[in-house]
C-alpha cells in the first residue's frame, strides 16, 4: 500500500459549522478543499477515484462529500486526524430548515444529490428522519474512532469550543486571531 502524507478531514453533518472549519484550516494555511457536490454523482456509482484523487492534492477538507466517506479515506490516509463537528439537534434542525427555506424549491438535481448523501427520500423527508439520520451520523462517527482519541477531536463552536481545541488537536499553537465563525444563520423570531 502507498502510504501518503496524512490529512485532516473535516466530517460533521452539514449545517454543524462545517464552514467556519473550512475557514480555521484556511486561516492555518493549509491548502483547503470544501464541498464539491460535483463529485456526488461518482458516490452514487460507487467510484471515489475522484475524490481519492482530489483528496491526495490538498491538506484539508469539509464538507461534502468528505463527510460520508470517511471510513475509506481513514484506510487511504493512515495516520489522518478527523474533526467532527456537533451542535444540539434541536439547533441543528432548525438551521438546516433555515437553509432549505432561505433556498426555495430545489431542483430534481439537488432532490437527487441529497437523496444520495442523507439516505432520505428528500424533498418528502420528515424531521424525525432528519433528526434521526444526523443523530446516527454523529454515533457511527463515535463508534468507528472509538479507542482512537488521537484520531478525532469533537468540537461544538456553540459551546465555545475554538482555537484552543483544534489548534491542540493538530499540535499547533494556539491562534490569538479571532475565531472565524462563519455562514451564522439569519433567523425570523419565533412565533
Amino acid at each position: 500500500m502507498v502510504r501518503h502524507m496524512s490529512k485532516i478531514f473535516g466530517i460533521g453533518w452539514a449545517k454543524t459549522g462545517t464552514t467556519t472549519l473550512g475557514k480555521c484550516f484556511e486561516t492555518l494555511g493549509f491548502v483547503h478543499q470544501s464541498q464539491r457536490l460535483d463529485l456526488v454523482k461518482d458516490l452514487a456509482k460507487g467510484d471515489l477515484s475522484r475524490i481519492m484523487a482530489l483528496a491526495k492534492e490538498k491538506e484539508t477538507f469539509e464538507d461534502w462529500p468528505w463527510i460520508i466517506v470517511y471510513q475509506e479515506l481513514d484506510k487511504a490516509f493512515p495516520g489522518s486526524r478527523f474533526v467532527l463537528t456537533q451542535r444540539d439537534t434541536a439547533n441543528w434542525l432548525r438551521s438546516y430548515e433555515n437553509m432549505l427555506r432561505r433556498q426555495g424549491e430545489a431542483s430534481e438535481e439537488l432532490n437527487e444529490i441529497r437523496r444520495t448523501l442523507y439516505g432520505l427520500p428528500l424533498p418528502h423527508v420528515t424531521e424525525a428522519q432528519l433528526i434521526e439520520r444526523y443523530e446516527k451520523h454523529n454515533q457511527d462517527v463515535s463508534a468507528y474512532f472509538r479507542g482512537r482519541p488521537a484520531a478525532l477531536l469533537v468540537v461544538d463552536w456553540e459551546r465555545g469550543h475554538g482555537w484552543k481545541e483544534l489548534c491542540g488537536f493538530l499540535n499547533r499553537d494556539i491562534l490569538t486571531v479571532p475565531f472565524p465563525h462563519a455562514n451564522r444563520g439569519d433567523y425570523a423570531p419565533a412565533h
